[in-house]
């Protein structure tokens, strides 16, 4: 996911990123890479939709983390089909 930080962007512009939806129901660890550089940074929230219900982040991190990729994990168990939603939020 990736969302340019610095002008043009303007405050509470998103980027959005949708998995597939999955039907594994028993359980799944979902892997992914994400950057957060620089000093207008805002807040990147991960989570998992189960069914029709968005519930609450299961990751959440904010501001700078230096010019690097991180890895990031969320595991999902679930009895219904489920998908991983990231909302990254521009300061």
């Amino acid at each position: 996911m990736y969302i340019e930080a610095s002008a043009p962007r303007t405050t509470g512009q998103k980027a959005r990123l949708f998995s597939p939806i999955n039907t594994a129901t028993n359980g799944a660890c979902v892997t992914f890479f994400y950057s957060m550089y620089g000093a207008t940074m805002g807040t990147l929230n991960v989570y998992t939709k189960v069914g029709s219900a968005l519930g609450s982040p299961v990751l959440t991190t904010s501001g700078n983390h230096g010019n690097k990729w991180l890895q990031g994990q969320v595991t999902v168990t679930s009895v219904s089909s489920w998908q991983v939603r990231a909302c990254l939020l521009s300061l």
